[in-house]
């Protein structure tokens, strides 16, 4: 029962004190560009006691891409990309408070991805 417990001076359940986000876009004329993201997460209490934390990680992503317009009128978005570089263990949303322990969701490790992204359009 929730009313006989004083968390008082805890730290807020589920909130990281402190996160990093920092990113880099380059484009150049050609249609060539490249983005790079990094974020830092500290360690996220996970229950109202305080007595289980989630341990800090950074996620590093890139992305790689080539824009151009085939036929004057039809877009055209090639790209690449790699997730969580660094390969961290990590919980991709917590579960607060959970009964018996079960506070974590893994996401994925180091990922890759591609595509094409297009779509017509048109002038006046």
């Amino acid at each position: 029962m929730q009313d006989v417990n004083d968390y008082s001076g805890n730290k807020l359940t589920g909130v990281a004190p402190n996160i990093l986000v920092a990113g880099l876009d380059m484009t150049v004329r050609n249609g060539l560009y490249a983005n790079l993201s990094y974020t830092f997460t500290d360690r996220i209490p996970l229950d109202d006691a305080n007595s289980e934390f989630a341990d800090p990680y950074s996620l590093l992503g890139a992305k790689v891409g080539y824009s151009f317009r085939a036929g004057g009128n039809f877009p055209l978005n090639i790209f690449a990309g790699v997730d969580n570089i660094l390969d961290e263990s990590y919980s991709l949303g917590n579960d607060l408070n959970a009964f018996g322990g079960r506070f974590y969701n893994p996401a994925l490790p180091r990922n890759f991805y591609f595509g094409i992204k297009g779509g017509l359009q048109f002038t006046r």
